[in-house]
């Protein structure tokens, strides 16, 4: 593939768009594996993580299929329904934010969340355990339970910046890229007992516990954003 190198690390869609102008002109044949992920990044200049959200922007258009664990593959040429999802946020700079805010959420909500609150946690959380042994797994449970814990915080404004972050996870690409996290059962097992531990720290009132149980979390989900494909 004839790649155009960039010369700093641009906005994910801007790869996709390359990525896509070489499969419309033909240059992988439909079905053919894409190049590496590692290959990609160094054609373009960019990180890998980069190159995989433009990987998810292009699945969602409909232009690759994404085999987790082996590679991404030419479903066939850019059609006018195949149009790259409009929307930017790239999910890696969105958790990135969620690790800033969430940990010290969890810890106001262990001191400041009512009664009501810590009894939809734990109807939330037995929803999750239940998803999880069907081998399933819900984004709205999901943002349930961490939307509850925002609530839970006492802070309005930090409700309102959550709640904006978690809109964000809503859009095409973001939901792609944790629906690809969700299909490994030991990403679902692992993050149910992350909820798990910090359920029991904040209906147990620490906040400490809270904050540090809220920041492991994200730190596997992030990580796990990074290397479960390998």
């Amino acid at each position: 593939m004839k790649l155009q190198a960039v010369s700093n690390r641009k906005l994910y869609l801007q790869i996709a768009d390359q990525i896509r102008d070489q499969i419309t002109a033909g240059a992988v044949e439909k079905g053919r594996q894409l190049p590496s992920e590692r290959d990609l990044a160094t054609s373009l200049g960019v990180s890998r993580p980069t190159v995989r959200e433009a990987l998810i922007a292009l699945e969602v258009a409909g232009l690759v299929e994404v085999r987790v664990g082996v590679g991404a593959f030419v479903r066939g040429p850019q059609k006018p329904e195949h149009a790259l999802p409009e929307q930017g946020h790239s999910p890696l700079e969105v958790m990135s934010v969620r690790r800033m805010l969430e940990p010290e959420a969890a810890a106001l909500a262990a001191q400041n969340i009512a009664p009501e609150g810590t009894a939809r946690l734990a109807e939330i959380l037995r929803r999750m355990q239940a998803e999880t042994a069907q081998d399933m797994w819900s984004s709205e449970s999901d943002r349930s339970l961490h939307m509850t814990i925002a609530e839970g915080s006492g802070n309005s404004m930090l409700r309102e910046v959550l709640d904006i972050l978690w809109n964000s996870r809503s859009e095409e690409v973001d939901t792609r890229f944790h629906q690809h996290l969700a299909a490994i059962p030991q990403v679902r097992q692992h993050i149910l007992a992350d909820h798990d531990r910090i359920v029991v720290a904040i209906v147990q009132g620490n906040g400490e516990a809270a904050r540090q149980a809220m920041a492991a979390h994200l730190d596997f989900v992030a990580a796990a954003m990074l290397n479960s494909w390998e």
